[in-house]
């Protein structure tokens, strides 16, 4: 035992050298802060576990105390659990054997102990967590490589009754951060926000392996339901086995008796990137503090470069790749929509990872969007994170609750301000939109690019991607013209829209019989011609547009049937080229 000492802080030095000083530190304190809550006391069992100095390590009634507030109780005890077993482990001088059948403690546990560690009958509720321990957990869970990370997970989820119920656990922690504090305490996330979100975790992959479009429906009669769920429907034989035992009930939700095999949550953990997001947020925000992969706002200067955080590199890929998914989400604590009145926390996770890659970078200096790569649907984040700044979150350009009801109003507000998010709500309670890809500018045209898409949020959610060689009317924007529809479109062809907007920002129609040619969509709406009740218009990130390239308007421009008469008439129009000085379209401004 007198050698102990020495192995062990080493084995912690080994473990602190894979954080950056901030992280270091933060684990450091939160150690000490919890160690210094308890009244030292020496016990038997302590004794027998190689505790000789109960100040330098946690009582786990301290543990609950401090993170009762943040974490739901079954996810607070799979993490206390796993810091007793990692302590446990390190501690004991005799081996024991967990359930699995693998050594623990001892020196022969020192090959398994990264393997090896799974629930265990060597530790109790009363076992106190050494600074080993605490460490060597929270390392093994944010810097370690993507498929030990799986590993340990998988031990900390076999403590929840299923796999739905530990994915809902950690959705619910996660949210508290991602709310920026609107929410005191994951107890007040609302449960379709977590059902939602949860089932698209846990159907991920069976999506994405199917080969078709996230969530599209091959149900004939789709056209006049919106599409199907995001849940268990269209999957196949293999896909309903996978949610039975994600799940362990059954079709008709009576207990399936179905388990988890570590291979299979392996293989499922591994292919859901967003998952892994969310697990590496929860454990950024519960122990190391606020990342800085990107640096925090306030650091993001040319002047001020940040250190990186350390993480495997596949999942430090795929965070730059897939911040879109949820801008900051992965900085800990800034924006969601909460402030949306059509859209939850679920619908936006799932439309976030809709979007395509974003093709620019944010310029460290100003804040502006500057063009990256082009590609289609997939491309790849071409940028140097460490000079940029993070994807921006998704601004709300305007809502007819808080803008008004106005076309007029509408234009002022989304016309050159980038990518967007157009969604509606029809007074059937439908919910409903489109990606437009290209900044909107008025005229008597389709444009756009086939990274534009359709989808539907209620009464299921369905993203309709275009169909390839079909067309390319992707998006359509007009007013004052007589002879041409006036009003915001998507899809079809001019007056049968897959989803049109009329100007009188009243009424509109989904065209699809049977199905919109562009998008392959079936009707969005309840009834093909719908009325509208509510609409939102969000920024996916800043034009790319450069504000001297931006056109300066005329009086003539909201006249183009007057327009196109005195050009026949061959009559010289004076104010045509007297263009009104820059003020375009900012509602910052």
């Amino acid at each position: 035992m007198g050698s102990q000492p020495s192995k062990q802080e080493s084995a912690i030095e080994a473990c602190l050298a894979d954080f950056p000083e901030h992280e270091r530190t933060n684990v450091l304190n939160l150690f000490d802060k919890l160690c210094k809550g308890v009244t030292p006391t020496t016990t038997s069992q302590d004794a027998k576990k190689g505790h000789v100095d109960d100040q330098d390590t946690i009582d786990p009634q301290q543990f609950n105390a401090y993170f009762t507030p943040l974490l739901p109780p079954i996810l607070l005890t799979c993490f206390r659990v796993t810091m007793q077993m990692h302590s446990a482990i390190h501690d004991s001088s005799s081996p024991t054997t967990d359930t699995s059948g693998h050594v623990n403690g001892g020196a022969g546990n020192r090959a398994n102990r990264r393997q090896g560690l799974t629930r265990s009958t060597c530790v109790d509720s009363t076992s106190r967590i050494s600074k080993y321990g605490w460490v060597m957990t929270i390392h093994r869970l944010s810097k370690t490589s993507i498929e030990e990370q799986a590993g340990l997970s998988f031990m900390l989820q076999t403590h929840d009754k299923s796999l739905e119920s530990f994915v809902a656990n950690v959705t619910r922690a996660v949210m508290v951060f991602w709310l920026a504090g609107e929410v005191g305490s994951w107890k007040d996330i609302p449960e379709e926000d977590v059902e939602g979100t949860t089932g698209f975790l846990l159907t991920r992959h069976l999506k994405k392996n199917s080969g078709k479009n996230e969530f599209e429906s091959d149900d004939e009669d789709s056209s006049a339901t919106g599409g199907g769920s995001s849940g268990a429907d269209g999957l196949d034989t293999a896909g309903q086995e996978w949610l039975e035992t994600a799940t362990k009930r059954d079709g008709q939700g009576q207990p399936s008796g179905k388990e988890m095999s570590r291979s299979a949550f392996l293989n499922w953990y591994q292919q859901t990137v967003e998952y892994q997001i969310m697990f590496t947020i929860l454990i950024q925000n519960l122990f190391l503090g606020k990342s800085t992969l990107t640096g925090s706002d306030d650091a993001n200067t040319e002047a001020t470069p940040r250190k990186r955080t350390k993480m495997p590199a596949e999942l430090e890929n795929k965070l730059c790749q897939k911040n879109y998914i949820a801008p900051r989400i992965r900085g800990g604590i800034e924006a969601a929509p909460h402030y949306s009145r059509l859209l939850t926390v679920a619908d936006f996770f799932q439309l976030r990872y809709a979007l395509p890659t974003p093709t620019y970078s944010m310029t460290a200096s100003t804040g502006t969007a500057k063009k990256g790569s082009s590609g289609g649907g997939g491309g790849g984040l071409e940028q140097n994170l460490s000079e940029t700044r993070p994807t921006p979150p998704l601004k709300m350009l305007f809502s007819s609750k808080t803008s008004g009801a106005s076309f007029s109003t509408l234009l002022q507000k989304i016309s050159y301000q980038g990518p967007t998010l157009v969604v509606m709500k029809d007074e059937d309670g439908y919910i409903f939109g489109a990606y437009a890809d290209q900044d909107w500018e008025q005229g008597p045209k389709f444009y756009g690019t086939d990274r534009s898409f359709l989808f539907t949020i209620r009464p299921t959610f369905r993203i309709y991607r275009p169909n390839e060689g079909i067309n390319s009317n992707f998006q359509y924007l007009d007013s004052g013209t007589k002879t041409l529809p006036n009003g915001i479109g998507f899809g079809g062809q001019l007056r049968y829209f897959g989803l049109w907007l009329a100007s009188d920002f009243h009424t509109g129609h989904s065209a699809a019989e049977p199905l919109c040619s562009t998008f392959q969509s079936p009707r969005l709406s309840k009834q093909q011609n719908f009325k509208l009740e509510e609409m939102e218009v969000w920024q996916v990130h800043p034009s790319t547009i450069e504000r001297d390239d931006l056109p300066k308007h005329s009086a003539m421009d909201t006249h183009p049937d007057a327009v196109a008469l005195l050009e026949m008439a061959n009559r010289k129009m004076y104010s045509k080229d007297v263009r009104a000085p820059e003020n375009i379209y900012d509602d910052d401004e």
